[in-house]
């Protein structure tokens, strides 16, 4: 009788820990297991590393210390964190400002990566902030017109001021990534 309640005994303390070890694997995300869609090539400033990224579950994943090591970075793992740090001060001077902010963002890109940009920069942003801003700004003439109180007229002018930035910004990008897309013609 007593080998049957240790068996029994037994079965069920297997059965709790195997539920309850799969709900925890549950909460865990890893990468095990997950699909790898393709392989890439991984370029830093026009140098080829040897280690490949990798496109997992859509998702870009690099290798962090080949791209730490190419761009003079330290990296350091402790734990399940990894810190990449960079010997580059601020107080480097203006000449780092300047040419980081001389570079094109959209350099390098393909050109079909580029129109796509250039689509949704102009059909997504662009388009819809500039017609908001033109609501908004008939609103403000109107409100203006029948004396409305000033505080709702202030309100919305400083939305102006945010789409005006907004658009300015976006059209900005827009020139970026047609000067990139002239350099490859």
């Amino acid at each position: 009788m007593k080998k049957v309640a240790y068996v029994i005994g037994g079965v069920l303390i297997g059965f709790v820990l195997s539920t309850s070890a799969g709900a925890f694997a549950e909460t865990v995300k890893s990468m095990v297991g997950k699909k790898v869609t393709g392989e890439y090539s991984v370029i830093v400033d026009g140098k080829a590393l040897s280690d490949k990224g990798a496109i997992i579950d859509g998702k870009a994943n690099v290798p962090v210390r080949a791209i730490s090591e190419a761009l003079g970075a330290d990296i350091k793992v402790s734990g399940k964190t990894i810190t990449v740090t960079t010997d580059e001060t601020e107080s480097v001077g203006n000449n780092a400002t300047t040419s980081t902010a001389s570079e094109n963002k959209y350099s390098g890109r393909s050109k079909a990566s580029l129109e796509e940009t250039l689509s949704i920069l102009k059909d997504r942003m662009l388009a819809p902030n500039l017609k908001e801003r033109e609501e908004v700004a008939a609103e403000v003439e109107r409100l203006k017109s029948v004396g409305a109180d000033e505080a709702l007229i202030k309100e919305r002018e400083a939305q102006l001021a945010g789409y005006d930035e907004r658009i300015a910004s976006t059209k900005a990008d827009i020139s970026l990534a047609e000067a990139a897309l002239a350099e490859l013609k």
